[in-house]
């Protein structure tokens, strides 16, 4: 099967009416003039010298009081995203009742929202001017911009070559020129049992590229990168992406314990003793995952004009250190193999590392299930559950940044992503 999905128009927030460019001038609440110690405008006025209001579709407007700021924009004309899906699958059942299904299954993402585009970065063929960029030359907007850099007689020479030098920034809303690739074998083995019961097992192994990242960045717990080195160049951009989780492993069972009234063992004694064997239900998932790509960054980046910047690579070098999570907790990489590019250069690392991962998932959950008919009418049910049954860790993503100056944290993990073990009990009549 296969199919074509389009994306909601509205899937970046931005872009909601409330979001449009148009309505985006902001109005600051002057609260106080020494910190917040005495209240200067109150609530019931808060705009006592008026207030600007919103741009609209005057066009002199709004370029009056946008000129020399970094405003948000939308493109022109905004190509409309899309998904592609495609799978192919075999299933067999096989003896003793085993279900055996083996997929491949593809996706294409076009024109995926970036979140935010850099439509003002500084084109790179004038890195090679140097410390020039930052000769102070005269400036042709001066007398019509009344705030910021740009309000000033003079200005860095960088800030005239960028493609819209009337702005310190233009920052695209929506982006939707990113693109990605997902490839992946899937595969289940399946077994019920005619006493009760099911095991499943189902694997998959992946590859997902591409250059764009979540929306959601600031929910993803630093996992990927959605920050660009050079917003002019997003060939550059294409790597694996930080939700690359090549391989996982999931384990889910429920099975009817052999034990009570009507089974192989403990079949027998009182109707007491029987009412407290019988009825058991064991259940429980577990799951095994690769890291997920690591993704660097470089700092000082003393370019700036919107661009970022990585650290360069030292050919040759071995990257990855060896031993458990809990021994490379202040080494989880080998630091050395990076270097902060020298001044008005981009580094040669590519968006994440196509070596190095973060910690991998290793959790176990578990449950017993037990119900118990006491009369025709009344029914009780007992549950235990355990999450992260042996309490593992999960790390963090290690600190990525690679600086000029030593810095004793690069490399280093110091929190976990999951919850320590948890139990719940939970006790119901029913009638």
């Amino acid at each position: 099967g296969g199919g074509v999905y389009y994306l909601p128009a509205n899937l970046q927030f931005n872009e909601g009416p409330y979001g449009n460019a148009l309505n985006q001038y902001t109005n600051q609440w002057l609260t106080s003039l020494d910190s917040s110690v005495t209240p200067l405008y109150s609530l019931s006025n808060p705009f006592p010298n008026g207030f600007v209001p919103s741009l609209g579709n005057i066009l002199p407007q709004a370029q009056k009081l946008i000129i020399g700021n970094a405003p948000s924009a939308q493109l022109g004309a905004t190509p409309y995203p899309y998904n592609l899906q495609w799978n192919f699958t075999v299933q067999r059942q096989m003896w003793g009742g085993i279900a055996v299904e083996t997929a491949y299954s593809g996706a294409h993402g076009v024109h995926l929202p970036r979140g935010s585009w850099q439509a003002d970065a500084l084109p790179t063929q004038y890195l090679s001017m140097g410390s020039a960029l930052n000769t102070q030359v005269p400036n042709p907007f001066f007398g019509l911009v009344q705030v910021g850099t740009l309000s000033a007689a003079t200005v860095k020479a960088g800030q005239l070559l960028l493609p819209f030098p009337q702005y310190t920034g233009v920052s695209e809303s929506g982006g939707y020129l990113g693109n990605a690739t997902y490839h992946s074998l899937q595969m289940k083995v399946e077994k019920r049992f005619s006493e009760g019961g099911t095991v499943l097992a189902a694997y998959t192994f992946s590859k997902l590229i591409g250059d764009v990242e979540s929306l959601t960045s600031w929910l993803d717990t630093g996992v990927g990168s959605s920050s660009l080195q050079d917003p002019n160049n997003l060939r550059a951009e294409k790597s694996l992406s930080g939700f690359d989780s090549r391989q996982r492993l999931t384990l889910s069972y429920a099975l009817d314990l052999p034990i009570g009234q009507g089974k192989k063992y403990l079949n027998g004694g009182s109707a007491v003793v029987q009412k407290i064997t019988s009825g058991w239900t064991m259940s429980g998932t577990s799951t095994f995952q690769a890291g997920f790509p690591l993704a660097l960054t470089a700092s000082p980046n003393v370019t700036g004009f919107n661009l970022g910047l990585r650290p360069n690579v030292i050919a040759g070098c071995n990257k990855e250190t060896s031993g458990s999570a809990q021994s490379r907790l202040t080494k989880w990489f080998n630091t050395s193999c990076f270097a902060v590019p020298a001044a008005y250069t981009l580094g040669n690392e590519s968006r994440t590392d196509p070596q190095l991962r973060g910690p991998g998932i290793a959790n176990y959950n578990f449950s017993l299930f037990k119900k118990t008919p006491l009369t025709e009418r009344f029914r009780l049910e007992f549950r235990a559950e355990i999450f992260n049954l042996f309490n593992r860790v999960q790390f963090a993503q290690p600190n990525t940044t690679i600086t000029t100056a030593a810095n004793p944290t690069t490399g280093y993990i110091t929190t976990q992503l999951n919850q320590p073990r948890l139990i719940q009990l939970a006790l119901r009549l029913v009638f």
